[in-house]
């Protein structure tokens, strides 16, 4: 009978061993192509997923708007949130270092608008920008943008507004722009030539913060991996050929890993 126990437990404890860890990570719902959650997909989602994967554990996502991210770390909903950096008062620990980078221009039509000098210009402009972007963008854009009635900031980029004339300026990083641009029904009107005006300062630079440490090292060696075996470059091919989208979104992963390095890293 003492046998059958010992058994009993001991198939029951490998029988837990052989299930697979998961991981929980919040991500922001509206940047796609990076996160697309409806089809449960997008760049980010695929490197997270393929990088646990390495490491024996299933990566489980939420989407949720990026001011409710941090909450959901705090509450426990989620095990990493993706939209963090080392000056906020996070539960947990950081990664060691910036995962994602986020290059937001000025973008404008070549034909009505074919240079912008500096972010005060924005001032005087039909603008329509992220959500959430004169809290990201610093003191310069708030001082631009605040007294200008004719600034928004939709739910949703609104990409189109440009082309259709509707607005001058869109404040947006150049993957995210394209995609909804590319995605959304309308009539182009007249010459559609884009301007990419780099007035907006660095790039913003996100780190993840993790539940446990032992999270932390687990993703970070799964981000190793996938460099060594060149699996990321055929995600970045992939949805580069589907999408357009460069490589920019991860330059701070390219500066650590890549075997050929972006410039200036």
């Amino acid at each position: 009978m003492f046998r059958a126990a010992a058994l009993a437990m001991l198939l029951s404890c490998t029988a837990q061993a052989a299930e697979p860890a998961r991981i929980r990570f919040g991500l922001q719902d509206d940047i796609a192509p990076f996160v697309m959650p409806d089809r449960h997909s997008g760049l980010m989602v695929d490197v997270l997923r393929d990088a646990m994967a390495t490491q024996g554990i299933t990566a489980d996502f939420l989407y949720l708007p990026q001011k409710r991210t941090e909450e959901a770390l705090r509450k426990g909903v989620v095990d990493v949130t993706t939209g963090a950096k080392p000056v906020m008062m996070l539960p947990g620990v950081m990664s060691r270092w910036p995962i994602t980078s986020f290059h937001n221009l000025a973008i404008t039509r070549r034909a009505n608008l074919p240079r912008l000098d500096s972010v005060a210009d924005l001032a005087r402009y039909r603008v329509t920008a992220f959500n959430g972007a004169s809290r990201m963008l610093g003191q310069d854009y708030r001082d631009a943008v605040q007294g200008n009635a004719r600034y928004s900031e939709p739910l949703t980029l609104q990409s189109p507004l440009l082309v259709l004339k509707q607005v001058d300026v869109v404040i947006s990083q150049r993957d995210i722009f394209n995609y909804y641009l590319d995605r959304q029904s309308y009539l182009r009107e007249g010459d559609f030539d884009l301007v990419y005006h780099d007035i907006l300062g660095k790039p913003n630079e996100y780190w993840f913060a993790f539940r446990t440490a032992e999270m932390r090292d687990s993703f970070e060696r799964g981000i190793a991996a996938l460099y060594k075996s060149g699996d990321i470059d055929r995600i970045f091919a992939r949805y580069n050929k589907a999408y357009g989208t460069s490589r920019e979104f991860f330059r701070p992963l390219d500066c650590r890993f890549a075997s050929v390095k972006p410039k200036d890293c």
